[in-house]
């Protein structure tokens, strides 16, 4: 579906914010509408409204009460029409052109009763056809608005919500990490590809794969060889047989690319030059804190995660009397570690490993085709135990974390594109060879629901633990190197200061990106000067800064101020200095510029003194925007740094040294 328009109308209703609540009904209403809903993309709309007013675009009180009115007002008169015509409904277009989407609506209207509205509400296929299906159905005006009112109210928020948070990770973002943002933005389509691709496909699978597999039946009973090797996968009369065999295409699909993908590797330079360009594009992505995101996603790789949660789910089976499920369990577990064995022997080293020597994280394939194997015959496992309605949810929540996983490999250089495509594929046809025995031979059920929370309970202990025990080191190993360069100390306080860059980022909505002073010499002894004058060192803002700025009343004592990035890295030193205004403070901050002077190797560190001022969004979420200091704030340091040499080059630019420099200058 076409919907570039949508980004029109977001970028006019932030440029005229009058006209954006009644285009906002008008948005809610159609998309309620009985049929008509189906073709309207609202919410992409409600989330796009909800970033812009993260952005203080809007206001959320009046897009709140638009939305919802417009939402009520187009079920009323779907009810209404569903009321009218009653009967005769299927009989009218476009009613009589779609008849099983009614039927759906029908179903469930049937199952779940009045709370049906409040459900449709909020899954769009259902949205446009409850409300018209209640009608219908003979539902009483007076429950219909006790149900639909409610729904409506809520419904508005639950995606201007996630939209404000969205737009606010990228405001945030692009304020300290500008490089963060397209990772977000990256994260977010690749996470929702998955989701989908794997829903779209499963449900189209699902609803003709009864079709194809009479036709492949009839033609593999008519051929002499296939025949005789397919002919008891696909006795109709075998339970299960329209799984097994689903399984059974895929895994022909998956073992045909995994052999163009090896075949293609050594003898072509298409694979090598997507992954070079995949790699070299992670590396332009690289900051301090998506870093530390991605290295713990990495952890899940980990065997001190995977063979603990295959452990737990194997006892949990043989205790519950399960054993041929055991035994699959165990076949499917054991052929990935082989798997990962062998890959680890023959297969290419990572891109970022190889280039240092270091070899003690995984090589690239094999980590991924062992997780693949434990989160994907799982699926495959548990989604037999379910009810029919619920057996995609197993498929997508593995999709999700295996896509998290290898878009974490590969912004870290832990993988090569083609290498982690090859993991993944080889997991997932071990997975299909397994999974197919045991559909075609497990007899006895199990409970799904127990074996998904002893799976993913473990899974989230061990994986939990693992970050705990191997971030710091593991972040250590993969820190992104700065370019280093020698300058010599004359030269670089007479005139080479020029060559040094002069903006920590690119992005123009970043208001104070200039850097404003050089210093050459030691940051603990640069600090101490300062603190002389007042200065201190800010507090970490850890995991918990996300919670300090959900504070409707955030003054200077209660948020810290964050780490800010600059070619991937954050500023080695953050000092702030308080007890002014509470809505803001005086930040200092210095980044290695990866210069050193010559002789004595100092550092040449690139600093910002800049006012820092809170903002607030929708009284909800606060952070502090850094904007440009007066010169009369570079003056200032220039006196308050007591017993270090300062120079003023040009109008904004301040150089420091430590006495010793000028020794050796």
């Amino acid at each position: 579906m076409e919907t570039d328009w949508t980004q029109d109308l977001l970028n006019w209703m932030s440029a005229n914010p009058g006209w954006a609540g009644f285009w906002v009904f008008v948005m809610s209403f159609v998309e309620s509408l009985a049929f008509v809903g189906i073709l309207i993309p609202g919410i992409v709309i409600l989330f796009g409204l909800g970033a812009l007013i993260s952005f203080g675009a809007l206001e959320l009180l009046p897009i709140w009460l638009w939305g919802s009115v417009g939402a009520f007002a187009g079920d009323l008169v779907s009810y209404a029409i569903g009321r009218r015509y009653r009967e005769h409904l299927a009989e009218m277009w476009p009613f009589s052109r779609f008849p099983k989407v009614l039927e759906r609506g029908r179903e469930y209207f049937n199952v779940h009763g009045p709370k049906s509205v409040v459900i449709g509400r909020f899954i769009g296929p259902l949205r446009p056809v409850i409300p018209v299906t209640a009608g219908m159905m003979g539902l009483a005006p007076r429950r219909f608005f006790m149900v639909d009112v409610p729904a409506c109210i809520v419904w508005t928020p639950s995606y201007l919500v996630p939209g404000m948070l969205f737009g606010a990770s990228l405001e945030v973002a692009s304020e300290y990490a500008g490089r963060l943002s397209l990772v977000l933005i990256i994260g977010a389509v690749v996470l929702w590809l998955t989701w989908w691709v794997i829903w779209t496909a499963y449900g189209y699978l699902a609803g003709h794969s009864a079709r194809w597999m009479r036709h492949v039946i009839r033609w593999m009973r008519r051929h002499p060889v296939f025949r005789r090797i397919a002919g008891p996968l696909l006795d109709s009369t075998q339970p299960e047989v329209l799984s097994v065999t689903m399984m059974g295409l895929l895994l022909v699909l998956i073992f045909w690319g995994m052999v163009m993908l090896l075949f293609l590797s050594p003898f072509s330079a298409s694979p090598q030059s997507i992954d070079q360009s995949v790699q070299a594009y992670a590396l332009t992505l690289r900051n301090h804190i998506a870093d530390t995101v991605m290295v713990a996603l990495t952890q899940m790789s980990r065997l001190w995660v995977l063979i603990p949660t295959s452990m737990a789910v194997l006892l949990w089976l043989i205790g519950a009397g399960r054993q041929k499920a055991a035994l699959h369990w165990l076949v499917a577990m054991g052929g990935g570690m082989i798997l990962q064995i062998l890959l680890g022997w023959s297969l290419r080293s990572t891109p970022l490993l190889s280039e240092t020597g270091f070899n003690a994280l995984y090589d690239p394939s094999e980590a991924l085709t062992l997780v693949t194997v434990v989160l994907g015959y799982f699926a495959v496992m548990v989604a037999r135990e379910l009810r029919r309605r619920k057996r995609k949810w197993p498929y997508v929540i593995v999709g999700l974390l295996l896509s998290l996983l290898v878009l974490a490999r590969l912004y870290l250089g832990l993988d090569w594109l083609s290498g982690a495509l090859m993991g993944v594929a080889l997991g997932m046809a071990w997975t299909f060879v397994v999974g197919i025995a045991y559909r075609q031979r497990a007899m006895r059920s199990f409970n799904g629901i127990a074996a998904c929370l002893i799976f993913f309970g473990m899974l989230t202990a061990t994986f939990t633990w693992q970050v705990g025990q191997n971030l710091e080191g593991d972040l250590a190993a993969l820190k992104l190197p700065l370019p280093q360069s020698e300058i010599t100390a004359r030269g670089w306080w007479e005139n080479e200061w020029q060559a040094l860059p002069r903006e920590r980022t690119p992005l123009p909505n970043v208001a104070a990106r200039e850097f404003n002073f050089h210093f050459a010499g030691d940051a603990t002894n640069f600090a101490r000067v300062l603190a002389v004058h007042g200065w201190q060192e800010a507090g970490p803002a850890n995991w918990r800064w996300t919670l300090l700025s959900l504070n409707p009343d955030p003054t200077e004592s209660t948020l810290p101020p964050l780490k800010r990035d600059y070619l991937g890295h954050a500023d080695i030193l953050l000092l702030h200095r308080l007890g002014g205004d509470p809505l803001k403070q005086e930040t200092i901050r210095i980044w290695d510029s990866g210069f050193r002077l010559t002789p004595g190797g100092q550092t040449i560190y690139l600093g910002q003194i800049n006012d820092e001022v809170l903002i607030q969004r929708a009284k909800i979420f606060s952070y502090w925007r850094a904007v440009r200091a007066p010169d009369a704030r570079l003056e200032q340091l220039k006196k308050e740094t007591v017993g270090l040499q300062t120079r003023k080059v040009e109008d904004g630019l301040l150089l420091i040294r430590e006495p010793q420099v000028s020794a050796g200058s």
